[in-house]
């Protein structure tokens, strides 16, 4: 795969209600939680792009360039449009900054289906979805707009209007971890 062919999108928009205060720049086991998702994308993609609307000075300190949500208050579906605008690229690893455990090889994994659809997502444990765990087309961008006039902020109802697949990651898979999917929401689950 050449790595100038996609971009890394790592979502760090959120409200962060649950953590209480932003949660890419949380410490984790001595660095901010988003440093996870920046390591886990920087052998696969170049550009990097943070999708973030609060805190932009320290994470523009991380070396990347930041976009805002052009639509606020529609959740992560605001932050895919915006930062999908943004990219330079067709296709486009999209993570959220709050899975520390991700790692290259699930996404390299996802990336050889990505030719024959506009959206592939991780599932594990019977069919959970991970919609911020995938690669996006900008081809999708059209469909994202209509849904977000159309008052439909859930990825997962998004999925059905395009060309869609989940790939299910389970312990078959040789970089398979049981933490693979652990997300980071509230101050308790930083104690792992």
């Amino acid at each position: 795969m050449n790595k100038d062919q996609l971009t890394g999108i790592i979502l760090s928009g959120g409200k962060s209600s649950r953590m209480g205060e932003e949660k890419g720049l949380v410490d984790f086991r001595g660095k901010p939680l988003i440093s996870y998702a920046i390591d886990v994308l920087k052998p696969l993609a170049d550009p990097i792009v943070i999708g973030a609307n609060h805190n932009l000075e320290t994470y523009k300190k991380l070396g990347h360039h930041i976009v805002t949500d052009e639509i606020k208050g529609v959740g992560p579906i605001g932050g895919l449009l915006s930062t999908l605008r943004y990219s330079s690229s067709e296709k486009n690893f999209v993570i959220s900054c709050d899975m520390p455990f991700l790692n290259a090889d699930l996404l390299n994994y996802l990336h050889q289906y990505m030719h024959e659809y506009d959206a592939v997502v991780a599932t594990h444990d019977d069919d959970k979805i991970e919609p911020l765990c995938g690669i996006y087309s900008k081809k999708n961008i059209p469909e994202i707009e209509t849904a977000i006039k159309k008052g439909q902020f859930k990825l997962l109802d998004l999925f059905n209007k395009v060309r869609f697949k989940a790939i299910n990651i389970d312990a078959s898979l040789p970089f398979y971890s049981d933490q693979l999917f652990y997300n980071i929401n509230r101050p308790e689950d930083i104690k792992l």
